[in-house]
C-alpha cells in the first residue's frame, strides 16, 4: 500500500471514530468520550497489559510532563504555505483532556513522503519505536512515548497540536537534533565588559552576548544547530552545524577545538518547535560553549549557511524573541554566569 493509500485509510477511520464517538457513552458514566480514549476502552485488555508492564515508562513520563512547559509555537495556526492546523485552546493541549470535537488536519509534505532519509509513510513498518533502531535513535529524553495500537502512530509526549502526520520532520516521533550556544562577555571599545543597570538600586551585571543565526525559512533569529544524521554522536553534530550555519570554510581546526572542549549541557529533552505535529517532534539537546575572554571567538568569520541568511554576534536581553525554544536555552545560559537578563 502506496503512503498516500495509507494516509487515506488513517483519515477514514480517524473521521470514522469521531464520527462514532458523538453517540457513544460508557453505560455507567453517561460521559461521552475523545478518540483515543474509545479506543482504550475497545482494546481495553491490551491497553492494561500495555500499561502495566510499563508502568516505570509511565513514571519517567509523568516526571518529565511536570517539568517540561505545555507547548505553543507549535498550535500556531499557520503551519505553513499549504497546510493549517486544527485550533487547540490552552485548557484542551493535554491528551487526559476531553475534546470531543478535536479533528487534527493531516498533513506531510510531498518532499517529506519522497525523500529517501525520511520514515516509510506506513508507521507499521517501524518495529522499534522508544528504541535505537539500527543507526536512528527513536528513544525519546521524556521517556517512553505512547504508540496508538490502531494507528500504529506515535503520540506527541506533551499533546496535541492540531495537527497529525509529520509535517515536515523526516521521522514518526522524536526527531533528534543539537544546538550550540556559543557566548563571550559584551565590550566596549576599550576591551571592558559591558555592565548594565538591573534595579533602582544601581546593581549592575555583565552583558553576554551569543552567536546567532537568521533562519531563512522563517526569518527568525535562531542558535545555529541541526538535526543529527543516523549513527552521529550529538556532540559532532553540534560542532558540524555550526560550521555549516555560521562559519567560513578554511577556519583553523584548533580554534574550533579549543572553543568546543569544554561544553556545559543546558537542556536535552522535548522542544516546542513549529514542525512539530500529534505524531512527530523535535528534541534537542543545547550545550553551552563559553569564551570567557573573547581570544577564540576573536577571529570568527561568519558566513550563512544555505539555512541561513544572516549570522551576528547579538546581544542578550530578555526582549528577544527567538526560534522554538532558543530562548530558554539562553536563559539557563545567563543563569550559569548570573549575567544581564
Amino acid at each position: 500500500m502506496n503512503g498516500e493509500s495509507n494516509t487515506q485509510e488513517y483519515c477514514r477511520h480517524r473521521d470514522a471514530q469521531y464520527a462514532s464517538i458523538k453517540t457513544t457513552v460508557f453505560p455507567d458514566q453517561h460521559l461521552q468520550i475523545p478518540c483515543y480514549l474509545q479506543i482504550t476502552k475497545r482494546n481495553e485488555n491490551e491497553y492494561s497489559r500495555y500499561r502495566n508492564s510499563n508502568s516505570s515508562r509511565e513514571k519517567s513520563l509523568n516526571r518529565t510532563e511536570t517539568r517540561l512547559k505545555p507547548h505553543y509555537k507549535c498550535r500556531s495556526l499557520v503551519y505553513d504555505s499549504e497546510a493549517k492546523r486544527f485550533y487547540v485552546p490552552d485548557d484542551k493541549v493535554s491528551w487526559n483532556v476531553d475534546f470531543m470535537d478535536y479533528k487534527p488536519v493531516e498533513y506531510t509534505t510531498t518532499k517529506i513522503q519522497h525523500n529517501p532519509k525520511a520514515d516509510s509513510s506506513d508507521p507499521s513498518k517501524i518495529t522499534k519505536f522508544n528504541q535505537l533502531d539500527n543507526k536512528i535513535d527513536r528513544r525519546s529524553f521524556t521517556g517512553f512515548y505512547y504508540i496508538d495500537p490502531i494507528t500504529q502512530r506515535p503520540r506527541n509526549p506533551i499533546g496535541r497540536t492540531g495537527m497529525t502526520g509529520r509535517g515536515r520532520l523526516y521521522h514518526w516521533g522524536p526527531n533528534h537534533a543539537g544546538d550550540p550556544v556559543v557566548t563571550r562577555w559584551k565590550r566596549d571599545e576599550n576591551g571592558s565588559i559591558v555592565y548594565r543597570q538591573i534595579d533602582s538600586h544601581g546593581h549592575l551585571k555583565p552583558v553576554l552576548e551569543f552567536v546567532a543565526i537568521r533562519r531563512r525559512d522563517t526569518k527568525q533569529w535562531a542558535l545555529p544547530g541541526g538535526m543529527v544524521d543516523p549513527g552521529e554522536a550529538v556532540s559532532k553534530t553540534i560542532i558540524r552545524e555550526f560550521q555549516e550555519e555560521a562559519v567560513r570554510d578554511g577556519l583553523d581546526e584548533n580554534q574550533i577545538k579549543r572553543l568546543f572542549s569544554k561544553g556545559y549541557k543546558l537542556y536535552a529533552s522535548y522542544v516546542d518547535d513549529p514542525r512539530n505535529t500529534d505524531n512527530a517532534w523535535m528534541e534537542t539537546v543545547a550545550m553551552h560553549f563559553h569564551d570567557e575572554t573573547g581570544r577564540l571567538t576573536d577571529h570568527l568569520n561568519f558566513q550563512a549557511g544555505d539555512d541561513a541568511d544572516q549570522v551576528v554576534w547579538c546581544t542578550i536581553d530578555r526582549t528577544l524573541e527567538l526560534y522554538a525554544s532558543h530562548k530558554e536555552f539562553l536563559k539557563t545560559a545567563v543563569d550559569r554566569f548570573d549575567a544581564f537578563w
